[in-house]
């Protein structure tokens, strides 16, 4: 939302807030697909027909566009590419200390950016254009939803970030409504075995027929609608979740209450890269989104089978064209094709390490995905979350020479409109230590779960 309907949101009844994410949604839905959207989805379906080998010729064609471009309009590329030289690798670092190099020249003016951490604390700003943001809707409508038998442009629901109940302490409804696009979405910060009837009642008030957001908050609801006997009054036709792995006890329990099919979709924020799961259960990348490869340690390739570093090219992106971009994630390529056919999209076996640690909160509800706290915080380098206790958090910062007091204040207010009454210590530290596979840990809860 705008920052003026932000501002009055949380102080109004819940029919305005309704409202005011309608106007949203009107803007958003045009913003998301109007303009060329149509054609950019039929692209991607003719693309889903393709031979192995049309596909590589494709992508070859646009990643030599891709990088001229980036050599003539971006200047961080401009400093460090030649065409037709080796293309070296872009780490996250370089992105977040030096995000404006990163914006193409001749669309400035005509950007916007979107703040994130992503899954990793790391805080990046994201440019993009009205039509780049399109081509990676296209992308989705055609493969992610499409894949499942749907569309974004049916009723849809989501659990996701947006801070759409306004208090940590808030009471039921748990949800509003997107009437521009039929969208309910569901706080993801109030799903707790009291409160899990209400969330019940917003679905079969408004009948989604498409879930989606955080795969690990709607797993988190399915297991406590089973706990308590609850299902879903009608069968909605897909479930289209990210953010972290699906795995198959995920996928069962979601099935059995939720009374849909849940399928895997993998991304960044940094729109570099796209994988989604087809109807045989396989998850496949999209090359002609973004091309991505698995390396070792010196950047080389890595066989099918061997866990790598996860680098992208952006294929899509007119404002912030990445190029061998390290997202921080590890995976393994599958040693065989897809049974679905679809040769010409390479299959993921396994993005190593998506399930974070969740945090249960002193009322019992549990929360996952703790990116929010770092949003529009410049200072930020890097931060975890540790739960010692229900009522007990560690938040470990690195951050730069300006972070100061009113950040510290940001972050306090952040917890406690999500949590609740909470203690919250926060620590500066020089670096937070990986696992042995290199992998960043957002979360560490050290409480035991129901």
């Amino acid at each position: 939302m705008g920052h003026a309907l932000e501002a009055i949101y949380p102080y109004v009844p819940v029919w305005a807030q309704n409202l005011g994410i309608s106007l949203f949604g009107l803007a958003y839905r045009r913003e998301r697909l109007g303009g060329e959207f149509d054609r950019y989805v039929a692209g991607f379906r003719e693309r889903d027909r393709w031979s192995k080998e049309r596909m590589e010729e494709y992508v070859a064609t646009e990643l030599r566009r891709v990088v001229q471009r980036a050599v003539e309009q971006v200047p961080y590329y401009r400093e460090r590419l030649t065409v037709g030289g080796d293309l070296p690798v872009t780490p996250k670092a370089d992105l977040r200390a030096r995000g404006a190099e990163f914006v193409a020249a001749d669309c400035r003016g005509r950007v916007e950016f979107y703040s994130s951490s992503g899954s990793t604390g790391t805080p990046v700003k994201i440019a993009y254009t009205a039509a780049d943001h399109r081509r990676f809707m296209a992308a989705r409508e055609a493969r992610s939803f499409g894949w499942a038998g749907t569309s974004i442009r049916r009723p849809r629901s989501m659990i996701g970030g947006r801070r759409v109940v306004p208090s940590g302490t808030a009471r039921a409804p748990f949800y509003r409504y997107n009437w521009a696009e039929q969208q309910v979405y569901f706080s993801a910060y109030h799903i707790a075995q009291a409160n899990v009837a209400d969330y019940v009642a917003g679905f079969n008030k408004y009948r989604p027929e498409l879930l989606t957001g955080y795969a690990y908050s709607h797993y988190l609801l399915a297991r406590m609608m089973v706990a308590q006997g609850l299902t879903l009054e009608y069968e909605p036709k897909a479930a289209v979740l990210s953010s972290e792995k699906l795995t198959a006890e995920m996928k069962r329990v979601i099935r059995q209450a939720l009374r849909v099919r849940a399928f895997e979709e993998y991304g960044a924020v940094e729109n570099c890269l796209l994988a989604t799961e087809c109807e045989a259960g396989r998850l496949h990348v999209s090359p002609d989104f973004g091309v991505v490869e698995i390396v070792d340690a010196a950047g080389k390739p890595v066989p099918p089978g061997v866990e790598g570093r996860v680098v992208c090219t952006a294929l899509l992106s007119e404002a912030q064209p990445l190029i061998r971009y390290e997202i921080g994630d590890v995976a393994v390529w599958a040693k065989e094709e897809c049974p679905c056919g679809r040769s010409q999209l390479p299959v993921l076996e396994e993005v190593v390490g998506r399930l974070e640690d969740v945090v249960v909160g002193p009322d019992g509800r549990e929360l996952v995905r703790f990116h929010w706290v770092f949003m529009d915080l410049p200072n930020v380098v890097e931060g975890q979350v540790v739960q010692e206790a229900v009522d007990r958090l560690t938040l470990k910062l690195v951050t730069r020479e300006g972070f100061g007091a009113a950040e510290e204040r940001m972050i306090r207010e952040r917890f406690a409109e999500r949590l609740g009454p909470v203690q919250l210590v926060i620590e500066r530290v020089s670096e937070i230590p990986r696992t042995e596979r290199g992998k960043f840990r957002a979360v560490i809860s050290k409480v035991k779960r129901p």
